[in-house]
């Protein structure tokens, strides 16, 4: 296609216009094709099954409000969060045209540390830490300890 399409953000001030435009009318079918992909399973023998499962029960009541549907992330639907809702320095989102954050997706999340759009959480339990916190979840450390287990399984 090389780089034969259209392009517009009045935020940012570009109107990028190409004759013919060879990308757009083939977006739809990428975007279905990269939903489509399974992610890749966590390597065997990286969480405990039975504590997972127990971090589902845990994931379900304090996390899926955001983290919804098969990607994790509410942002499917346009949903952004502040950065004081989120608990994380605003200065990253700031640059941003939205000045907000998307809710992560959790696909594969095993693979993607460190955590953070700074890099701030090293672990999946740093990251579980922080909201517990920053959301006054109220979690036990071993309601924490089951969320990771869970989150490790993803």
């Amino acid at each position: 296609m090389g780089g034969q399409g259209n392009f517009a953000d009045p935020r940012l001030g570009i109107d990028i216009k190409h004759a013919p435009d060879l990308v757009t009318a083939k977006l739809p079918a990428l975007r279905a094709y990269q939903h489509s992909l399974p992610a890749p399973p966590p390597p065997a023998g990286s969480f405990d099954a039975a504590i997972a499962a127990r971090g589902r029960t845990v994931f379900a009541r304090t996390c899926a409000s955001c983290h919804i549907g098969g990607s994790g992330t509410d942002n499917n639907n346009g949903t952004l969060h502040p950065a004081a809702e989120t608990g994380v320095d605003g200065a990253y989102a700031a640059r941003t045209a939205n000045k907000a954050y998307r809710t992560t997706p959790l696909r594969a999340l095993w693979q993607h540390a460190p955590y953070f759009h700074d890099g701030s959480a090293a672990t999946l339990a740093d990251v579980v830490a922080h909201y517990n916190r920053v959301r006054n979840l109220g979690l036990t450390p071993e309601q924490q300890r089951d969320l990771v287990e869970y989150l490790k399984s993803l």
